[in-house]
């Protein structure tokens, strides 16, 4: 009976384990501790420009797009799964300027990404794909440089 259970026990850490692996190595490494969102809520600043229920400002106050999730050309994603709820705002004339910001939070200075319509053009495929190529390349030489076995 005992050894049944040791025997399930090893075979659910040997999935933990594979599950776990299947996270890339470079998100491991840029997200140590694995970064809940209430981990990074317990340290963004929530300002009263910010729309409710972060802030006193509400959506019907402007127009309804103004949050980062929209396109902001000022929103820089973070690094990892993470990056697709949170990142930077780099905008000078924002009260969130250089601030931890959840997507959703909102910015009286928001300014729509007129490099997104760009994207969805042929030629911006075409810019996009070139991109992405020199980027492999580049991770590429990166993998080999620190480690020659590979």
């Amino acid at each position: 009976m005992k050894q049944g259970r040791d025997d399930k026990e090893r075979r659910r850490k040997k999935r933990i384990r594979r599950i776990l692996g299947l996270r890339s190595k470079r998100e491991l490494r840029l997200t140590p501790g694995f970064q809940s969102h209430e981990a990074l809520w317990a340290v963004a600043k929530k300002l009263p420009t910010d729309f409710e229920p972060y802030g006193k400002r509400k959506r019907s106050d402007g127009p309804i797009y103004e949050d980062c999730s929209c396109n902001c050309r000022w929103f820089h994603v973070l690094a990892g799964i993470r990056g697709q709820d949170w990142g930077v705002c780099a905008n000078p004339k924002s009260p969130r300027a250089g601030l931890l910001t959840f997507e959703h939070m909102g910015c009286p200075q928001y300014e729509w990404d007129g490099r997104e319509d760009y994207r969805a053009t042929k030629s911006g495929k075409k810019a996009m794909k070139r991109f992405e190529e020199a980027e492999e390349e580049l991770r590429s030489r990166t993998k080999t440089k620190h480690n020659p076995m590979r």
